[in-house]
């Protein structure tokens, strides 16, 4: 009998092309062998073998939707002490503001160019995506964060990590930027990149931490507040 659990806490941040997302559930390092994750286009599930001294004799599981499209071919997991670490490749090139989708609006849209051929129908799609994005983010800001006690685990930056995918050599500078970071650096790098919708990113955690950080759109790009 398999019994599914609610969504635990969780970090991530990311790159253009994958997303690295922390789960933190302890002890399935001694099980690793058992901890399965299947990866689909719009959906992961988790499944979790009991623990030799859990509450539960029961096998449980927990699915995700992602707010984007996933690309299993490209993904990969790794269970660590008190965490569990899944790195998604990203079907499109696209920041994702939040990580779980939101049933009532509408998945994020690629952001290649509208065809000359529905340029009226694929620009008003375009208004309403940046509209619905521009409202995760500011609702994102909303919400409060004591990034002081954000839970970094010390882990052994492995620079030829064969679960590696994506753009090779940006994965490989943010792998080892973030593997080589201490913990300050490394809530410096999510806290700018999350409060910033993925604009800004920041390494110095005596500015970063003081102040919440500013979205800083491309040029020629305004950034609109609803």
């Amino acid at each position: 009998m398999t019994t599914e659990i609610p969504t635990p806490r969780y970090d991530f941040y990311q790159t253009p092309s994958e997303l690295i997302l922390a789960i933190y559930l302890k002890g399935y390092d001694k099980v690793k062998d058992d901890v399965k994750v299947d990866f689909e286009t719009t959906s992961i599930k988790i499944t979790l073998p009991p623990l030799p001294s859990g509450p539960s004799p029961e096998t449980q599981s927990l699915t995700l939707s992602p707010l984007a499209s996933v690309l299993a071919p490209g993904s990969s997991f790794r269970v660590l002490g008190t965490k569990l670490e899944l790195k998604l490749q990203k079907g499109e090139t696209v920041s994702w503001p939040t990580l779980l989708a939101d049933p009532t609006k509408p998945p994020v849209a690629s952001q290649a160019g509208p065809s000359s051929s529905s340029a009226a129908g694929a620009s008003a799609v375009s208004d309403g995506a940046s509209k619905s994005k521009s409202e995760e983010v500011a609702q994102k800001k909303k919400e409060k964060k004591n990034w002081d006690k954000f839970d970094v685990e010390e882990e052994e930056n492995d620079a030829s990590d064969p679960n590696a995918g994506g753009d090779a050599a940006l994965q490989k500078f943010f792998s080892q930027l973030y593997g080589d970071a201490d913990d300050d650096t490394r809530r410096a790098m999510i806290k700018s990149f999350t409060e910033s919708g993925g604009t800004t990113l920041s390494t110095d955690w005596s500015n970063i931490g003081k102040e919440t950080t500013p979205i800083r759109p491309p040029e020629g790009v305004e950034a609109k507040k609803y």
